[in-house]
């Protein structure tokens, strides 16, 4: 059974995972991992094992990444982390099999096995959608939805 729940959560902060046209865009992204395989024919940049990815306050890390870049080689149209990812931020923390990162939608995906947690707050599921307003679908395709909330921590949720 697939349910959706549509979650208006501050639990991915409006500028954590997404590049602002401020500032926010000018602070580097620094990748570290073991091996680099560039392709410039498929505009992708591969990099495999241990991977560490930070960009102001946040720290991605996983087994694979994927950068795919446009034909201009300039702007990256998605990211991709494949394989024990693990998502630290000052706002909130994660954890999925697979995340997927659309900058020009400012969106982020985390799909199998997918949680994300502010404070005590938690949200689980098969695929968690995060947009930079704070909005957020979980979608329960394996499993059901799961949500843990404290009181005190405010949550405004709508199901569908």
């Amino acid at each position: 059974m697939l349910l959706i729940l549509i979650i208006a959560i501050t639990i991915i902060p409006n500028n954590s995972f997404a590049v602002k046209k401020t500032a926010f865009k000018n602070v580097p992204i620094v990748v570290e991992a073991r091996q680099l395989i560039y392709d410039k024919n498929k505009h992708t940049a591969i990099y495999i094992g241990n991977v560490i990815v930070q960009h102001d306050r946040i720290t991605i890390t996983g087994d694979k990444l994927i950068i795919y870049f446009d034909k201009t080689g300039k702007i990256i149209e998605k990211v991709e982390m494949i394989g024990n990812v693990v998502l630290k931020s000052d706002q909130g923390n994660g954890k999925c099999d697979r995340l997927e990162y659309y900058p020009a939608q400012e969106k982020i995906v985390l799909i199998g096995n997918a949680e994300l947690k502010k404070g005590k707050n938690v949200i689980v599921g098969d695929r968690i959608v995060a947009f930079k307003n704070g909005n957020v679908i979980v979608e329960g395709i394996k499993q059901k939805v799961k949500t843990i909330i404290f009181p005190g921590e405010a949550i405004n949720a709508t199901v569908k």
